[in-house]
């Protein structure tokens, strides 16, 4: 069932048009937009489940390009998948489950990791933690510095969040706090 949910994603981020997001007022992003490609402002909310896309800034003075995200679920992490490591005291870890493609036209840069972070009660963001080597259960995507235009990337970041705060969204923030998109669970 989990890889049919992930299959049927991936399809509607293949497929994002102007009905799966949010109709942009922004100026136009400096490249041009894939046909059948309509993209969402910074601070647009999604559900968990849903896509989006969005414009990506280049690293240097590039326009950037195009890229489709959703989030697919947010669960707790059972404690049997994590036995064999550490797991902070008064810590509950969460998996999220993401996927993300570049439909270009240019290559997206990660330079300091995926911009994931989880928007927790009280305003707090937490970035996601290294997956330990040994964790089948949550394998992070397969995305390096550098994502090239036409690739696909799906997998599962691992959060630490303290034991009774709630998790209020998902957030993709490639900049300051104004560039974020939303996934509320």
């Amino acid at each position: 069932m989990r890889a049919l949910a992930a299959a049927l994603l991936l399809l509607a981020l293949a497929a994002c048009s102007s009905g799966d997001a949010q109709e942009s007022s922004a100026p136009e992003p400096g490249f041009e937009v894939p046909a059948g490609l309509s993209l969402s402002d910074p601070g647009t909310e999604k559900k968990v489940g849903e896509s989006l896309a969005v414009a990506y800034p280049s690293a240097d003075d590039e326009a950037g390009t195009a890229m489709t995200l959703g989030v697919a679920r947010i669960d707790k992490a059972p404690r049997r998948d994590l036995s064999l490591f550490t797991v902070p005291e008064g810590m509950q870890p969460y998996y999220v489950r993401v996927v993300m493609g570049n439909r270009g036209p240019a290559v997206a840069e990660f330079p300091e990791g995926l911009p994931w972070w989880l928007h927790l009660a009280g305003d707090v963001l937490v970035p996601p933690t290294a997956t330990p080597a040994g964790l089948t259960a949550c394998r992070a995507p397969q995305v390096g510095a550098s994502f090239a235009a036409g690739q696909t990337a799906k997998g599962c970041l691992l959060y630490f969040v303290p034991r009774g705060t709630a998790v209020e969204s998902v957030d993709f923030q490639p900049g300051g706090v104004t560039t974020a998109v939303r996934w509320r669970p």
